[in-house]
């Protein structure tokens, strides 16, 4: 089926956001149905600056910066994509390996590599690509 993931992606856009935004609870933190090939800029807020990396309306790339890591919204975000893609598991370790140590942690959970890197001044930057 053209929706599931992909072998070099993360599924087609209308697949991706349909499933976070089943996920979402945050009416401001909504996905549109549809977006534009290239690199879009989903959020840009205080808290969520989201971009996907959309090829030939398949997502290639999610990258999720936060300035504030441990904050609510961040995890919604974050879960929307985890629960929506079913790649539970081992993450939340990831995470907390990332963001407790202010350095890079990866790891891979359903053929989906989550990428943490958390500077010293605590800005958390994950991106989910499709594991090689």
């Amino acid at each position: 089926m053209a929706q599931e993931l992909g072998t070099n992606d993360l599924g087609t856009y209308s697949y991706v956001s349909r499933v976070y935004n089943e996920n979402m609870r945050l009416a401001d933190y909504q996905l549109p149905k549809s977006a534009e090939n290239g690199e879009q800029v989903f959020f840009d807020t205080d808290e969520i600056h989201l971009t996907m990396q959309i090829d030939n309306q398949r997502v290639t790339k999610i990258t999720i910066v936060t300035p504030v890591p441990q904050s609510s919204t961040y995890m919604q975000v974050f879960e929307g994509f985890e629960f929506g893609l079913d790649a539970l598991g081992t993450w939340i370790n990831t995470y907390h390996r990332s963001t407790s140590s202010h350095g890079h942690a990866t790891d891979v959970v359903n053929g989906i590599l989550a990428d943490y890197n958390t500077t010293k001044d605590n800005v958390l930057t994950v991106s989910l690509t499709r594991a090689n």
